[in-house]
């Protein structure tokens, strides 16, 4: 049986709905989501199916709704917690993600227990979304070395409120600046993401933060 136009439009609009509930990362599961009911919605209205396009609208609202608030008021809901070590629960974010951070910074466990590191979670209202460490300098510069994300946060989003263009790190906690240390070829392209750029000795820096270290 040949497909008509419309049903190939239907059954292409269920895929990306599918496909959505398979994304990690919170936002980008409410963006495929909202393409796919969106598309739905059209759907049913072309078929006359009023329950179809209703729903698949609701949802799409829904999803526009929460995406504003995701986007565009970070402050609202990021927040910066420092650490104090030892700490139980730090071991056990790190136990539980240890493959995941050994892949994306295969250097840390080697180096966490240094003297004068410091630990930050970053937080989503009261859910920890991450973990940040690095150790100060002599010239009070921040460097981070470690800025593990869990999948659901990795779109950047708390990334740039903490070390990007929102500063939280450096003004939160009284740092003269804030550099970055890249661990893997991954979390070189994630500090470009954030619009860091490489400065020298493997350090990398924010254009605000363009000094000499």
């Amino acid at each position: 049986m040949q497909l008509t136009g419309v049903e190939i439009f239907g059954y292409c609009a269920s895929a990306l709905i599918a496909f959505s509930l398979t994304r990690d990362s919170i936002v980008r599961l409410r963006w495929y989501n909202l393409f796919g009911a969106s598309s739905f919605c059209i759907y049913g209205i072309i078929i006359g199916a009023s329950p179809v396009a209703f729903l698949n609208g609701f949802i799409a609202i829904t999803n526009i709704v929460y995406l504003r608030k995701m986007l565009m008021q970070a402050e609202q809901h990021f927040s910066v917690l420092e650490v104090s070590m030892p700490s139980n629960y730090v071991d056990f974010f790190l136990d539980y993600h240890r493959q995941d951070i050994e892949f994306h910074f295969p250097r840390f466990f080697k180096k966490m227990q240094q003297e004068n590191r410091r630990f930050y979670f970053m937080m989503e209202n009261t859910e920890v979304a991450g973990l940040l460490s690095g150790y100060p300098d002599e010239n009070n510069h921040f460097i981070v070395d470690f800025d593990f994300v869990i999948p659901a946060y990795r779109d950047c989003r708390i990334g740039h409120f903490v070390l990007g263009q929102g500063q939280r790190l450096k003004t939160q906690f009284d740092y003269a600046d804030v550099y970055a240390k890249a661990d893997s070829l991954k979390h070189e392209n994630y500090l470009v993401q954030l619009g860091f750029s490489p400065k020298k000795n493997g350090i990398w820096f924010y254009p605000d933060s363009n000094k000499s270290v």
